[in-house]
């Protein structure tokens, strides 16, 4: 148990480190409209668990569980281990859009 929780600190570490690169280096390319916006949707893909099993709740990153689930051949399964991305991104979004709102008037 402690490797797996070494192995989530390494993995939420290397997805702050990618977030804070598109910051600081990326997102200056990019209309200023999309930066935040990407943002939140790369923190929304890399950092939303999700469990590998359907037995046990060991949770891994979704994006991961997607990945192993369409490799295996289980194409519901994937599908299912997507939502919560798309759940958690479309939430995410629409906050973003209205705390962009209310700043802008």
């Amino acid at each position: 148990m402690f490797a797996y929780l070494f192995a989530w600190l390494i993995y939420i570490a290397a997805s702050l480190g990618l977030l804070w690169v598109y910051k600081k280096g990326i997102a200056h390319y990019l209309p200023q409209a999309l930066q935040p916006i990407l943002l939140v949707l790369a923190a929304c893909i890399l950092l939303t668990p999700w469990p590998i099993d359907s037995t046990t709740w060991v949770p891994a990153p979704a994006i991961v569980a997607t990945m192993f689930h369409a490799m295996s051949g289980f194409g519901v399964t994937a599908l299912k281990s997507l939502f919560p991305i798309l759940a958690v991104s479309t939430i995410a979004c629409f906050a973003a859009w209205f705390i962009n709102r209310k700043q802008s008037t």
